[in-house]
């Protein structure tokens, strides 16, 4: 992955977690993004819990 399109996919993802705090949260701007951003990492984080047999596969 090259800088660009990891700046676009932050970018990109940071905007849509704007537009849905705006529209249904309606927390203040930076906590919005700082609570929408800590779901995000722990939904990423708990992954290997949802298949295991595939999280086995990719360590080995």
């Amino acid at each position: 992955m090259n800088i660009y399109l990891i700046l676009v996919t932050l970018i990109s993802l940071s905007a849509v977690f704007t537009y849905i705090n705006h529209r249904f949260i309606k927390m203040p701007f930076v906590i919005g993004l700082f609570f929408l951003s800590t779901i995000l990492s722990l939904v990423i984080l708990s992954e290997r819990w949802w298949d295991s047999g595939r999280y086995m596969e990719t360590r080995a």
